[in-house]
């Protein structure tokens, strides 16, 4: 039986709307149309109570939970419970096809004074290592970890890692007890608390000495290693590549260390010591590259990315790392994966190269330099200012801007674990933008489900970082995410086409771009009110079956137009029926 295009429209119309909501595609994966999920691992699921309080992290003297603000601590967040919701699809129905994760890799044990001094603030975020080459029991062994990535990759889904190339992490009285450094004083910090609600970080002066005849700071990491303000190392310089940003231990790359840190070869014991210095040796052999800290981090971090098949990096404080260094870490981070995948085809989800984003802080929407020097994107911190424009302006701009550039990219967002939370009365329009803004878009975790900042007297930068709201979730801004980012899953253009502007009342632009063969066409309008007529006749011919993947109504064009009930958010997302 020959179908023609009004009784497809009539076997459609029987469908039940909640299958109709976006259509699949056999578009290929882009990195220039990335819908990348941002999630802080330890705030975001607990699937394995075991491992809450590895270290001892938010324990006293007596290995009892100090009854104190929580804003800094470890709170349970781990792989197995992010794996979980990426088996129940949780992130696919946003149509997140990047995952950055937190550093799996161990941070630092213990605490410092978090803010102005008012918490104990742990690396519960990944930003403060102690060992590269160890997964951080807090978030579960390294198996679990392997499993999560193939769990990901799966469901087609690319995974990130947070990492960081231009410091280590702050010294603590944990560390310094177990590793045998720096100037420890006393014994008892573990059973002390402060005078002051907002003396967190009276502890230098309580426990520590930095005499500068003491040789203990010699046996942390080690001059050659870091620059830091303590006794007999480099101080920290006054340019953005050698500064000690917050005050963490700079990694140096300007001369050649004279071994591994004492403290990491006393974790280690004899035998991993010996593995790892002539693991190390082999890669200095193949590479010829200089013997620096910097170089022998590249080493590390490429081998998770050999290891598990990383896909990319999130790179920290990228303003502070040398253009060479960043080409370095891209290169080897490439072989690395190129290599996995060679030696892994059945989990390999295509040949892509290896993909890098920075935190350049302050970059927006302009090319610079850093496209030239490993990084593939960069994170635009002028999307949260820029989406108080007219949608017009910003969607035109947008679009002018990155989609007519084939070297150039950002990801945008409006929630930052750096910056703030957005309006959280605010998220189904800013939603709106975001989803279907030109470039890649980041969502940070809890912006589709209206995740509150977190409680205590933190600074808010230190509050965005709050559990997710599993027992609170916003069902109504949840659901509009979910239309959004399927739909933009779903249509190429979106991300990557060309903008035209259809009409004012109500606003409507159209998309679209060539994939291959393949064209992608799509027309949005915002605004729209009850029952709205649409002239499409630009874009589509008469007798063309059309649905609002936002509502799974259809419409066939005739007379150039089509008439559709809009939903009461304004929002048509219009996509051919093919």
């Amino acid at each position: 039986m020959r179908f023609s295009r009004l009784t497809a429209v009539f076997v459609l119309l029987l469908v039940p709307v909640s299958f109709a909501v976006g259509q699949t595609t056999d578009f290929p994966f882009s990195w220039d149309q990335a819908t990348v999920y941002q999630v802080i691992t330890d705030r975001f699921s607990n699937g394995d109570s075991g491992n809450d309080g590895a270290y001892g992290r938010g324990l006293d003297g007596n290995g009892s939970p100090y009854a104190i603000d929580s804003t800094g601590h470890f709170l349970g967040g781990d792989f197995s419970g992010l794996q979980s919701w990426i088996e129940e699809d949780y992130f696919n129905d946003l149509g997140v096809n990047v995952l950055w994760i937190s550093a799996p890799y161990e941070q630092i044990h213990g605490w410092v004074g978090g803010g102005s001094g008012e918490f104990q603030h742990y690396a519960y975020h990944g930003y403060w290592p102690l060992d590269f080459t160890e997964v951080d029991k807090a978030f579960g062994s390294k198996e679990d970890f392997a499993s999560l990535v193939d769990s990901a990759h799966e469901k087609g889904i690319r995974v990130v890692l947070d990492v960081v190339l231009n410091h280590v992490g702050y010294a603590t009285l944990d560390d310094m007890a177990a590793f045998d450094f720096g100037g420890l004083t006393d014994d008892n910090w573990r059973d002390w608390r402060p005078a002051s609600k907002v003396g967190w970080q009276s502890y230098h002066d309580r426990f520590l000495t930095y005499a500068d005849s003491s040789d203990a700071w010699q046996r942390w990491w080690g001059p050659d290693w870091v620059r830091s303000d303590l006794p007999g190392y480099e101080p920290c310089g006054s340019d953005e590549y050698s500064e000690c940003v917050h005050m963490l231990p700079d990694i140096r790359d300007d001369i050649a260390v004279r071994g591994l840190p004492a403290h990491l070869m006393l974790k280690w014991g004899a035998d991993k010591s010996s593995t790892e210095q002539a693991s190390l040796d082999s890669f200095f052999e193949r590479t010829r590259l200089q013997r620096t800290a910097a170089n022998h981090v590249i080493k590390w971090l490429s081998d998770w990315v050999g290891e598990f098949g990383i896909d990319g990096f999130r790179l920290d404080t990228a303003k502070h790392i040398a253009p060479e260094t960043l080409n370095r870490l891209k290169t080897e981070a490439t072989l690395a994966l190129s290599t996995w995948k060679e030696a892994n085809p059945e989990k390999a989800l295509d040949d892509s190269d290896f993909w890098m984003t920075g935190e350049v802080f302050g970059h927006g929407l302009e090319p610079s330099a850093y496209f030239d020097h490993g990084l593939d994107s960069v994170l635009n911190f002028d999307f949260q200012t820029d989406i108080q424009a007219q949608p017009e302006t910003h969607f035109s701009s947008y679009a002018e801007q990155i989609n007519t550039n084939s070297s150039f990219n950002v990801l945008s967002f409006i929630s930052s674990h750096d910056t703030s939370l957005h309006d959280r009365s605010d998220l189904m329009d800013a939603g709106t933008r975001l989803m279907l803004s030109p470039g890649g878009v980041v969502l940070f975790y809890g912006d589709e489900s209206a995740r509150p900042l977190g409680a205590g007297n933190a600074e808010e930068v230190d509050r965005t970082r709050s559990l997710m709201n599993w027992a609170t979730v916003d069902e109504e801004v949840h659901a509009h995410w979910k239309k959004l980012g399927s739909f933009r899953a779903a249509h190429p253009a979106i991300a990557t086409g060309g903008h035209d502007q259809l009409q004012d009342e109500p606003y409507a632009f159209y998309r679209g771009v060539r994939v291959g063969a393949e064209e992608d066409q799509v027309i949005v309008v915002l605004g729209a009110e009850g029952r709205t007529r649409l002239n499409v006749s630009v874009v589509w011919p008469d007798d063309t079956v059309l649905r609002d993947a936002y509502t799974g109504k259809i419409s066939i064009v005739s007379f150039g137009q089509i008439t559709l009930n809009a939903d009461p958010s304004g929002v048509m997302l219009l996509e051919e029926v093919k």
